[in-house]
């Protein structure tokens, strides 16, 4: 097990202080409001790796078909308790 000791008690207040989580030290240069949501959102729309057509048919369809089983499975366990409680009860 590997100990890490803190570089100094500033660094350790800094880092267990909540009111500085979530922001980045040059956060304040960053224009605020509506346009600097935009551009935020565009830089962070730009480190998506989106899946080509091809993935995205073959995972689509994967899903379908895990669904149509899960679907087809609670089905027939639901016609096995009907047909048990048919027995049962009538």
């Amino acid at each position: 097990m590997v100990k890490s000791t803190p570089s100094s008690k500033a660094d350790t207040e800094q880092r267990l202080d909540p009111a500085s989580r979530g922001h980045s030290k040059d956060s304040s240069t960053a224009p605020k409001g509506i346009l600097g949501f935009i551009q935020e959102t565009r830089v962070e729309l730009s480190k998506i790796v989106w899946p080509s057509r091809r993935q995205l048919i073959g995972e689509s369809v994967g899903v379908l078909l895990i669904v149509l089983a899960f679907a087809s499975f609670i089905y027939l366990v639901d016609q096995v308790f009907a047909w048990v409680a048919t027995q049962l009860f009538l």
